[in-house]
């Protein structure tokens, strides 16, 4: 018969084993929970800004943006490679148990995530309690987010690569440290990783080096460029605009170019604190201001965009002809079951007066009928809040909305947003080259009538009827006019 005694000790000596690998492995954690939240309080406040500050200088290309963002992730990484090889060689942890402690740091980061691009609809722009703990989670990496936003739509990406980057190099410092050691046949140590290391650092300061010192040769100086103001949907086409002719970098051009709304861009051309805006038609009241300034206003088509409604994506109604879309704003139609859906009232949004898609559904789609005074709680002042309206009221999701295409689909994209066909035809960019889509909307260059452009507006006039500003006003999102 076996000892008894056995089998109640036996227990006890495996939960010892269990608990002698779990307090020094809780122990590893909580310091480099705490080395991380030390090193992004101190790099936040001596390093980042300085970081971003170089980014934007005058002088930096592209080519020197990508070169200093990899210089930048691979002396985070070094940082964190070195604690883990610091951490290996002072703890007696197993080297798996030793990479497990970033475990709930890493957890903790695609956690936040998640519930940021779940409670932004995909966009990182709309910056929610998620996304701002998610920057004090990582403040070190808010130079780099910030500038990659002109180069990629997939920002939400880079925010995980974010998370992952400080955990991969303690991983790799780490495995480095409890690599077995290999000698030469005299029984010295090989240094490979050193080298390895001092050769990368090594080149990417030459390539950053060589970047800095290569000449410029910009089509319209930096100093000499005209003042541009413009509508917020054309923000992307002058940000390549500025980019292409001066030659600055696209992070120093987005950071750089500031637009007002449509109506403040013509205001600011009126009163001759703007030489050339990019916006769609004037409104009335623009045109009595600039007459009653003595101003004649030359606009100049340079690109098509779609003027488009939108719905929430659990709407059922996919559709509306020209006529529904007015009477719904007239105030003759007031049911979604008048036009297919279900019976829940039309919650229908509008623009505030004189911005460019207010004007253009009051000119345009009603067509001299007279839209309906909405509530002041149903007037949006900007652009992207007439999108995110639709997309974020109530569980009915019975709101209606409209916004101009390219700004709805690419700058402001939000996933539980649909749009309507009008008239049986889809909004998209093949609909709007052909004209089939019945509320097409110009992009017009608005400069004064009569004055004598200075040299560098002539060359930026000239550059827009090119073959070169034609691509731009594409890459842009619009439809070019000579196409």
């Amino acid at each position: 018969m076996s000892d008894p005694k056995g089998v109640i000790t036996k227990p006890e000596k495996d939960e010892s084993v269990r608990i002698a690998w779990f307090w020094p492995w809780l122990g590893g954690t909580f310091m480099f929970g705490l080395f991380s939240v030390m090193f992004n309080v101190v790099w936040s406040m001596v390093v980042a800004p300085q970081v971003q500050l170089l980014l934007r200088h005058e002088g930096v290309t592209d080519t020197t943006v990508f070169v200093i963002l990899l210089l930048y992730a691979w002396i985070i990484g070094l940082i964190f490679a070195a604690y883990g090889a610091l951490s290996a060689r002072m703890s007696s942890m197993g080297k798996l148990s030793l990479m497990l402690t970033g475990l709930l740091s890493l957890l903790c980061g695609l956690w936040l995530w998640i519930v940021g691009i779940q409670g932004s609809g995909g966009q990182p722009a709309e910056v929610g309690g998620a996304w701002q703990l998610f920057s004090l989670y990582h403040t070190w990496a808010e130079p780099v987010l910030e500038v990659l936003g002109p180069y990629t739509q997939h920002g939400e990406f880079w925010f995980l690569l974010a998370a992952l980057l400080p955990i991969a190099g303690m991983v790799i410092g780490v495995g480095v440290n409890r690599y077995p050691a290999l000698t030469d046949k005299n029984g010295k140590v090989d240094h490979r990783w050193q080298w390895i290391v001092a050769a990368i650092s090594a080149a990417l300061v030459i390539v950053l080096t060589i970047s800095l010192m290569l000449p410029q040769r910009p089509y319209i100086a930096e100093k000499d460029f005209p003042v541009v103001d413009g509508a917020t949907a054309a923000i992307p086409f002058a940000q390549d605009m500025l980019h292409e002719l001066t030659g600055m970098s696209k992070a120093r051009a987005a950071h750089e170019l500031r637009f007002n709304t449509t109506h403040q861009a013509y205001v600011n051309l009126i009163e001759k604190k703007a030489d050339l805006i990019l916006v769609a038609g004037p409104s009335d009241e623009e045109l009595r201001l600039a007459k009653s300034r003595g101003i004649q206003m030359k606009l100049t088509p340079i690109g098509w965009d779609a003027f488009i409604f939108l719905v929430h994506q659990d709407n059922p109604v996919d559709g509306l002809s020209s006529e529904q879309v007015r009477r719904i704003y007239e105030g003759a139609i007031h049911n979604w079951n008048e036009v297919g859906g279900r019976d829940q009232p039309i919650i229908a949004y509008q623009r505030e007066e004189n911005s460019g898609s207010q004007t253009y559904m009051q000119k345009k789609v009603m067509g001299g009928h007279e839209m309906a005074d909405p509530p002041r709680e149903l007037q949006i002042g900007i652009m992207g809040g007439m999108i995110n309206a639709v997309a974020d009221f109530n569980k009915d999701h019975n709101a209606l909305g409209y916004s101009f295409y390219y700004f709805a689909n690419v700058m402001h994209n939000r996933q539980e947003v649909k749009f309507l066909s009008i008239d049986g035809v889809e909004p998209n960019k093949e609909h709007i080259r052909s004209k089939q889509y019945p509320f097409t909307a110009q992009l017009f260059v608005v400069t004064r009538e009569g004055e004598k452009p200075s040299p560098s507006m002539q060359r930026l006039l000239e550059w827009l009827q090119s073959e070169a500003g034609t691509r731009a006003i594409e890459k842009g999102g619009f439809v070019p006019v000579n196409s």
